[in-house]
């Protein structure tokens, strides 16, 4: 039954399982897109009741009472609760595979299944089932896709038959979205124009090759008024796109950091305020470290929609490293310039950037807490959760036809992943029962708990490799492939952190000892408390692993997508332990180079060799060749990805240490 009363809703359904009632209605005391399950005498009704300010919160609402109802069986089971958002804006960054940032198979292969609103509607019933309220969409150049610009129609590529194929898409995208409580933002990159506009109004401009990407800045009088136009007829064409954004640096190379900003503001500030209705803006913080202009330019501009969502890129492309911020992009010097003083119209938002495993199941929940406990300042709006290099589309990992695949999409497969993001962004309080009852009532009882804990051990492992191995940009790490594929060589198959590179590399954290540094230590006797060193970090990555494949002997491998998601856990313990063998045999061939122990050189070769990190690795690759297959990696460029394929780098560090007495 729903009634409505001085602007309040109230929805009534009879439970004949429970004494009384069970009702929504309007509670001023809950905040936005908060709620209250209450139960008592409520407008005439005795019973339990959702209340809420908003339709968001009311379903975030009914959502919570549904679930524990699939936990009690009943509604006297549910508990009474107050909960609002802990983080306003709680993102989910997805890149499109059209005018894409980057350029792979791995992209091409996702063209068909994003443009499908079927995937769409099962995507954005994940987010909302679990909080989150934002989702960002990032290409070069989107306009060309939307509208034919009505001073440049040239300027897109399609005819308009198609272009109205592409606006009903876009349109019943913003649309779901909305229904679900979701806002919709485009984010875009700067002085790109399309290739439609270069062959007709910029005929003096660069080759395709050069311009595709970042570099030196090219920008005249006509391209400055085609994207200003653009903002303004996208805004006007599209009432369901909630926001706009831009990433300050992309084919900026040569201005200054004024100059950028000055180029932002007449163009993309101008044309938002041309626009016949306001809509919410995410600027992204420049990669040139000067936040004075930016935030200048940001809290003197009355027309901008407040809060400006400013988004900062936590340790760069590799958010899995620390809870703690010790690096942006471009580095994080005078960073803090954008939160000190405490910012007057607009939020830090946190951009969680995976690049570092695309397709082991991760979650590990405490390292979340953990993050938005130390990271959740005033000034904070809220966390993007997402990648630059993997589309959580088509899923082509797997083993065509494999009995374990009972999912459609690749982001079906990383269900906990997103869950565990999307329930603690909105409450970090969220226990993990709640996470163990999603698991057991997909694999039955008993399954929960300790399969949580099994993934909650192994999954510890990436954050361990990215703070102690250094990194920058999305290809200087890539740790479920043990991969730094920046380097010059990595076409050649020579993407593999060797034993070499592991001795030469400085950690992240500074509370790690590097393995020369930490020998440095022992051989002076110097006192080692309070760090990290690289003994105790593999002691703690066994154990880990130890721990994670206890759990799951305690398992029963139910059906065959259980046993898949068990694989992934078994396959994060063999990284691990291979990881803590190859700190050990790093520490050993040092100190042999340092003291000639002869003991030391056979203890660097015992620890690379069967039964370790060799056997460590043959079995990462019988656990992860049971059901995947080689796939396009965009950090390999034309080559693809196993863990086989790096097996003979894998002894080739026994060769290193080998040579040294030679």
């Amino acid at each position: 039954m729903q009634s409505q009363e001085n602007d309040r809703i109230v929805i009534v359904m009879d439970d004949t399982d429970a004494e009384g009632t069970f009702g929504l209605a309007v509670d001023v005391s809950v905040g936005a897109e908060g709620f209250e399950i209450r139960r008592s005498d409520h407008l005439g009704y005795k019973g339990l009741f959702v209340l809420a300010c908003d339709e968001s919160g009311a379903m975030y609402g009914v959502l919570e009472v549904a679930e524990q109802l699939r936990k009690h069986g009943n509604l006297l089971g549910v508990s009474e609760c107050i909960i609002n958002p802990r983080f306003a804006f709680r993102a989910v960054k997805f890149n499109l595979p059209w005018s894409s940032y980057r350029r792979n198979e791995s992209f091409e292969l996702q063209k068909e299944t994003v443009r499908g609103l079927d995937f769409w509607q099962d995507f954005l019933n994940m987010m909302a089932e679990n909080r989150y309220n934002v989702l960002t969409l990032w290409c070069l150049h989107p306009f060309p896709y939307m509208i034919k610009p009505t001073n440049f129609p040239k300027a897109t590529p399609f005819t308009d038959e198609e272009l109205v194929d592409w606006k009903r898409f876009w349109t019943s995208l913003f649309q779901m979205a909305h229904d679900r409580g979701i806002e919709t933002y485009l984010i875009n990159w700067n002085i790109f124009v399309s290739e439609s506009f270069r062959e007709h109004y910029d005929t003096n401009a660069v080759s395709d090759e050069t311009f595709y990407h970042h570099g030196d800045y090219y920008s005249t009088e006509q391209i400055k008024q085609y994207t200003r136009e653009c903002v303004t007829q996208l805004i006007d064409e599209y009432p369901g796109l909630a926001g706009f954004g831009i990433s300050v640096g992309e084919r900026m190379n040569g201005m200054t950091p004024e100059e950028r900003q000055d180029w932002i503001a007449d163009v993309y500030f101008e044309g938002m305020k041309n626009a016949e209705r306001a809509v919410k803006f995410i600027h992204r913080a420049p990669f040139s470290v000067d936040p004075h202009i930016t935030r200048t330019a940001i809290e003197k501009n009355e027309t901008l929609f407040q809060p400006v969502w400013v988004e900062v890129k936590f340790n760069w492309s590799h958010a899995y490293s620390s809870t703690k911020l010790l690096m942006t992009h471009g580095g994080s010097e005078g960073m803090e310039g954008y939160w000190d003083p405490t910012p007057l119209n607009y939020k830090i938002t946190w951009m969680v950037r995976n690049e570092d495993f695309f397709t082991l199941r991760w979650a590990q929940p405490d390292f979340i807490r953990k993050h938005l406990l130390d990271n959740g300042h005033d000034y904070v709006g809220g966390y993007y959760v997402g990648s630059e290099c993997f589309i959580p589309a088509y899923d082509y990992s797997h083993a065509p036809g494999s009995p374990h695949i009972q999912w459609t999409y690749a982001f079906e497969k990383h269900w906990l992943y997103y869950m565990l993001w999307g329930r603690l962004l909105y409450d970090p309080n969220t226990a993990d029962d709640v996470f163990a009852n999603a698991i057991e009532r997909r694999y039955g009882k008993s399954v929960g708990r300790p399969l949580l804990s099994a993934f909650s051990s192994v999954c510890k492992m990436p954050m361990a490799f990215a703070s102690f191995f250094s990194f920058s940009w999305d290809f200087t790490l890539y740790s479920e492939g043990f991969l730094a594929t920046d380097k010059s060589e990595y076409n050649e198959g020579k993407a593999f952190i060797s034993l070499e590179d592991l001795l030469e590399s400085q950690p992240l954290d500074p509370d790690y000892l590097s393995i020369r540094s930490y020998v440095n230590h022992f051989i002076a006797n110097k006192p080692t408390e309070g760090y990290v060193t690289p003994v105790q970090l593999a002691g703690t990555l066994e154990n880990d692993a130890r721990q994670g494949l206890a759990a799951l002997a305690s398992i029963g491998c139910g059906s065959s997508s259980l046993c898949c998601e068990m694989a992934d856990v078994e396959a994060w313990a063999h990284l691990g332990l291979y990881f803590a063998a190859k700190l050990r045999a790093g520490v050993s061939y040092e100190l042999y180079v340092r003291t000639g122990n002869e003991a030391e050189w056979q203890k660097a070769l015992q620890w690379l060799e069967a039964p370790n990190a060799v056997k460590h690795w043959d079995d990462l690759i019988r656990v992860t060749n049971s059901h995947y297959v080689k796939q396009p990696l965009l950090h390999l460029g034309k080559m693809p990805f196993s863990w086989e394929l790096f097996r003979p780098q894998v002894l080739e560090d026994i060769e290193f240490v080998q040579k040294v007495k030679r």
